[in-house]
């Protein structure tokens, strides 16, 4: 049997830093799977889940549990697709309020800063940003807990969700530019490829979906007027109010660092002085105060490149270049040269073990 983590949060991960996710998801999950009947019950028991919690949608359950319930009912069901199945068919109505807001946002930009800003109200430890260039604007989708893994479902879930959301604010035939995924998609091409009408990658740092400039500022043919525009303002306040405050962030230096870390590594140079000014502190009060919680950012850092280094060399298909880039490394040799300072054997020789 596929084993998904489900486990307890590892040694020195409190219960407080662990993701959520709204149950509204797991109906959605559960409204594909409805063709399997009561075969599902002892499955979602097992993962502490139960139906009658559904009557709460807007209620949170464990990210790892849900996450670990999707892949081992992909795999008990012979459903290898199924993040993709439940994303095709994740309408606007399935949003519930947010319905009204999407629409309402003018454009499909409008529309995925609004899913950025509740993200955190609707999965929390989950990266939701963009990156804007000349003619395209990738947004990334990340679970930022390490430890959640195997994931390809909800990643596919989450990605196609989005498309599909698109396609009902636009139109039918609409197509990104293209789509990234974290997962290797070795004989899962044409399958991703046929739903997404665009290329697809797979062994990314983060899950992405490239949309062109053009389409996402061309308005909507049903946009709200001019004169109508203070009704997202109403929605967004009511939708803001309905989901309650977004999560508070923790207050230790050391969290928040790491948090910034993991957000970059590998997506652009992650040094102190950067981290600091994200954080709205001056280089020498964070290494102070780092110190003063008895670590410094080097040994920061290091950890967060051992953590995402094992994550990454346990993926299927991964090449030592690609590893090293994801770490911010300029090449394979400095990369394989620390690897080994870590854990006292090469990555090919940690690719080879018995247990990979």
């Amino acid at each position: 049997m596929l084993e998904a983590n489900s486990l307890p949060p590892s040694e020195g991960q409190s219960k407080g830093n662990l993701g959520t996710i709204r149950l509204l998801f797991l109906k959605a999950l559960l409204d594909v799977l409805s063709d399997v009947g009561k075969r599902i019950d002892p499955l979602l028991r097992e993962h502490g889940l139960f139906r009658s919690q559904l009557e709460t949608p807007y209620d949170f359950i464990p990210l790892h549990r849900y996450v670990a319930f999707m892949e081992q009912a992909a795999h008990k069901f012979q459903r290898p697709y199924l993040g993709l199945e439940v994303g095709m068919n994740f309408g606007l109505a399935d949003m519930g309020p947010f319905y009204a807001l999407l629409r309402a946002s003018g454009t499909l930009r409008g529309a995925m800063n609004y899913l950025g800003l509740f993200q955190s109200r609707m999965q929390t430890r989950t990266l939701f940003d963009c990156q804007r260039d000349h003619e395209t604007t990738t947004y990334w989708y990340r679970i930022e807990d390490e430890n959640v893994w195997p994931r390809a479902q909800d990643a596919e879930f989450a990605i196609s969700s989005f498309v599909n959301l698109a396609r009902q604010l636009t139109t039918p035939k609409w197509a990104p530019a293209g789509v990234h995924f974290e997962h290797a998609i070795k004989n899962r091409e044409n399958r991703l490829e046929q739903f997404f009408r665009a290329p697809v990658v797979g062994n990314q740092l983060a899950n992405g979906l490239v949309i062109r400039n053009d389409d996402l500022d061309q308005p909507f043919v049903s946009a709200v007027p001019s004169e109508d525009l203070k009704l997202r303002n109403i929605l967004e306040w009511h939708l803001l109010d309905l989901m309650g405050p977004e999560a508070a962030p923790n207050e230790s230096i050391v969290s928040l660092t790491k948090d910034v870390i993991a957000r970059w590594l590998g997506r652009t140079h992650v040094g102190c002085v950067t981290v600091a000014a994200e954080l709205k502190l001056s280089e020498r009060s964070l290494r102070r105060r780092l110190t003063e919680e008895g670590t410094s950012f080097r040994e920061l850092l290091q950890e967060a490149r051992k953590e995402r280094a094992r994550t990454i060399l346990s993926k299927p298909g991964i090449s030592l270049a690609v590893a090293a880039e994801q770490l911010g490394y300029s090449d394979t040799a400095v990369f394989s040269r620390a690897f080994k300072d870590w854990t006292g054997v090469s990555p090919g020789r940690f690719l080879r073990r018995p247990e990979a």
